[in-house]
């Protein structure tokens, strides 16, 4: 059984995802949402971390503290290993306004997703390669997401890539052999966003390099 599989009853998942949030109250790292994620695990706290997204525009700097998280967690979950980051992510102290973001909005958004997605298995779905490819491709959106782009000029780059996330993590935590159609096509989206905005985007990310490099005496 892969890491992430639901072993404990059924739980709408903007339920599992409240009361995640509200086990804790003092304050929040993304270790310590892992260890209370329980049976859906992985699946639950890569759906948690993409929430703050899911409005067209977000806060910024969050992206590049949770999208390296999803994209380890992802890797991992490829990768069968256990789900656990290292201290210098994992221990870090999310920002406070990371829970009221997801309780304001996110959850919405999950309300409104929970009434569609329901297991639909296919043979296809529980095959080794496969599980590889989607949570590799989960990889490649958390990437995508990290990137340090700045709104405007880039409106939706987080949302894009969080939409793929959540419904590619959605899909595998509930073997959906449907709905994860509709994370392959949020993909295509995504990097299709990317691709056009290409140039635009690389003379951003060099902007942004230019000065750390010259702190670390490389240029």
């Amino acid at each position: 059984m892969p890491p992430g599989h639901a072993t404990h009853p059924h739980e709408p998942l903007s339920q599992s995802l409240a009361r995640i949030l509200h086990r804790d109250p003092g304050h929040l790292t993304a270790n310590r949402v892992i260890v209370g994620t329980e049976g859906r695990r992985l699946y639950l706290v890569m759906i948690l971390f993409s929430l703050p997204f899911v409005a067209w525009v977000s806060i910024p700097g969050m992206s590049t503290v949770l999208g390296p998280m999803i994209g380890l967690l992802a890797l991992r979950l490829a990768l069968r290993k256990t789900p656990r980051l290292p201290k210098f992510l994992g221990d870090r102290v999310l920002p406070p306004k990371l829970k009221t973001v997801i309780l304001a909005g996110g959850m919405k958004f999950c309300r409104l997703l929970e009434k569609f997605v329901r297991p639909r298995r296919t043979v296809w779905m529980s095959w080794r390669l496969a599980h590889i490819t989607n949570a590799l491709l989960i990889v490649f959106n958390a990437a995508l997401l990290a990137l340090p782009l700045p709104s405007p000029p880039f409106h939706g780059s987080n949302a894009l890539p969080c939409y793929a996330i959540i419904l590619l993590a959605v899909s595998m935590m509930e073997e959906d052999g449907m709905m994860i159609w509709f994370g392959y096509f949020a993909s295509a989206v995504s990097t299709a966003y990317f691709v056009f905005f290409g140039a635009l985007i690389v003379n951003q990310l060099g902007d942004w390099l230019r000065p750390v490099l010259h702190w670390l005496g490389l240029q």
